[in-house]
């Protein structure tokens, strides 16, 4: 069987965000020459999640600068605003930027969103959707504007979202559940939220990375193998369903 791929994957990263834990952050991937998978929000307005009064002065340049040397920069929804109580396809949330709003309003969100990170030179492939919840009309959207892959699923195997790419998401949480993914094969995506990232899971997260030594990618640099990652067998079918009693028995 191949040996599995991750994708580490970072949310909620905007000219707002917590600089100090992220910089640790990037300080650790670079040392473990390890790219991520940048959720960035365009215009964050969610006071929740904005940790300083001003925008950091060189944020555009320092995702610039990781866009060269191999991450990827994606759209992490536009404002990050809880426009619904939807949980979306996979009810994880009961929060939405996206779900159950009309399907030209979320064209013009996600449009709005690209602008601006192309305003920035970037070119973003790969969506992720706040709070994890989308709807159908959010991937006929997406494949609209031009995305195309898709960051988010509880899922065991990539699969196809219309002409998206669909990569499944797991939260960093229990390295043994890691360790047993390395064992099954295909892509998954680890993700983190750089300002809940404690001295625990640092220490876990360095510990991972020295020791299994995992093989990293990013979505973009998949879109080529779409056919492969995602063609069907009666061995995947049965591992998805194995998988998905295990993670909900895990929790």
């Amino acid at each position: 069987m191949a040996q599995a791929r991750f994708i580490f994957r970072w949310d909620d990263i905007s000219p707002f965000h917590d600089r100090k834990k992220f910089r640790t952050l990037v300080d650790l991937f670079f040392k473990y020459d390890v790219p991520a998978l940048l959720g960035v929000i365009p215009d964050n307005r969610d006071e929740e999640i904005r940790f300083a009064a001003q925008p950091e002065t060189e944020f555009v340049e320092e995702l610039r600068d990781l866009d060269k040397a191999g991450w990827e920069i994606a759209q992490h929804g536009y404002r990050h605003i809880k426009h619904t109580q939807s949980g979306g396809i996979w009810d994880i949330n009961k929060a939405s930027e996206f779900a159950e709003r009309d399907y030209d309003d979320q064209i013009t969100d996600l449009r709005g969103g690209r602008d601006i990170l192309r305003s920035y030179g970037l070119d973003p492939v790969t969506f992720i959707p706040p709070w994890h919840s989308f709807d159908e009309s959010t991937v006929k959207a997406l494949v609209a504007v031009g995305f195309r892959s898709l960051s988010d699923g509880w899922f065991l195997y990539p699969r196809m979202a219309e002409t998206l790419l669909q990569l499944p998401v797991f939260l960093w949480s229990a390295p043994r559940r890691m360790k047993m993914l390395r064992r099954l094969g295909a892509v998954y995506t680890v993700c983190l939220h750089p300002r809940l990232v404690s001295a625990d899971d640092m220490e876990k997260l360095e510990r991972f990375l020295r020791e299994e030594k995992p093989m990293t990618t990013t979505p973009a640099k998949l879109l080529g193998e779409s056919a492969e990652l995602t063609r069907k067998s009666m061995k995947k079918y049965v591992l998805e369903h194995l998988f998905e009693a295990y993670y909900r028995r895990q929790g």
